[in-house]
């Protein structure tokens, strides 16, 4: 039965995200954890994108009905996705590991298997990612400190992508989560890690997290940014299915920056700060709040590194004598956006030698 859950891992690893292999194996542990040997035999035949039951049961040869209730307690588990079709019929499909499988054990969380998850992405997720060029989760930067640009796209207004969905759902964040169970991270807010649409929906009906009006949705977004944490989502324009609110202690992604070195595994926003010297205090408040190190106190300046600028603007959102602006960069600085999700993981997958969406 071994086998089975080394092809659940190959075709995990077929996602533009990756499911790579390690020397430990740790990866096999966990998918032991999580599947029986007949759910890992039925994930070798899921499609990365929206199928019926029948669809599935012709393809494996089993009962419609008893794949019908496997599929959907596989999906109450958070091991597949699942939509209900406007006629009620339900859809299923495979999911990454990130974002996907992962993020949805956060009611499952134990000491026992966080402890699994750490050490998966340290000699998993981290070697696969470091030299990658091209980042799946972007910046959106504090609105109100960009208000004052020509043009500013949905893609960079947190409001406008509230304002373009109609069901909301927040949930602890999982990387928090699991730093505060091995008593580490930080005390920042927790519960900040929403889904839109139907995403919301999955959420909602699993129990993942919990449903919040839109103006809850806003009111969350601007304690995340007191709180200073950065918002981010998928890098495209298209529908956004969740916005993140991240912690430069805790954020995995965060962590590909700060800790193993890769500037381009989050894709900036399309802003940068700038602090006017002559009315600069040297305070300290933007050292303390820019969550990727971008800030330093040098002799008797304050320093912001371009390069590692991220544009979130929380370090001009509380500065206390406004010496801080997000500038817009120029369209040669721009950071490369695309138009859809599926159009930035077949550009991932070009880079990783990959084809998206595999059969």
């Amino acid at each position: 039965m071994s086998d089975v859950y080394e092809r659940l891992r190959e075709r995990l690893d077929m996602f533009p995200q990756g499911f790579p292999k390690t020397e430990s194996g740790v990866e096999l542990e966990i998918l032991h954890q999580l599947f029986a040997p007949d759910e890992a035999e039925i994930m070798l035949h899921l499609r990365p994108f929206p199928e019926s039951v029948a669809t599935i049961a012709e393809r494996t040869r089993k009962d419609k009905t008893e794949l019908g209730k496997t599929l959907y307690e596989m999906s109450r588990r958070g091991l597949i996705m699942r939509y209900t079709a406007p006629d009620n019929e339900l859809y299923y499909l495979l999911i990454p590991w990130v974002i996907g499988i992962w993020e949805f054990q956060l009611n499952n969380l134990t000491p026992e298997n966080i402890e699994l998850y750490e050490k998966y992405f340290e000699e998993g997720m981290v070697p696969a990612q470091r030299n990658r060029k091209m980042g799946d989760f972007r910046v959106i930067p504090v609105e109100k400190e960009i208000e004052g640009s020509t043009e500013i796209q949905p893609y960079e207004r947190v409001s406008q992508i509230i304002e373009s969905h109609t069901r909301f759902a927040v949930a602890d964040c999982i990387c928090r989560k699991e730093a505060r169970m091995l008593g580490k991270g930080c005390d920042k807010l927790l519960e900040t890690c929403m889904s839109l649409g139907a995403s919301a929906d999955f959420y909602i009906e699993n129990g993942l997290g919990r449903e919040i009006s839109k103006e809850e949705a806003k009111g969350i977004l601007l304690k995340a940014e007191e709180d200073g944490l950065i918002h981010c989502s998928t890098n495209s324009a298209g529908n956004k299915a969740f916005i993140c609110n991240c912690c430069g202690c805790c954020c995995k992604y965060l962590a590909l920056v700060t800790k193993y070195g890769n500037p381009n595994a989050v894709a900036r926003s399309n802003y940068y700060a700038v602090i006017d010297q002559e009315t600069c205090t040297n305070c300290g408040t933007c050292v303390e709040r820019c969550q990727v190190n971008a800030i330093r106190a040098e002799n008797d300046y304050t320093v912001i590194d371009k390069d590692r600028c991220i544009g979130c603007g929380l370090c001009a959102s509380t500065c206390p004598i406004g010496s801080i602006t997000m500038v817009q960069k120029s369209p040669q600085e721009a950071s490369l956006i695309f138009s859809s999700g599926k159009e930035m993981l077949q550009a991932m997958g070009k880079e990783t030698g990959k084809v998206y969406p595999f059969e």
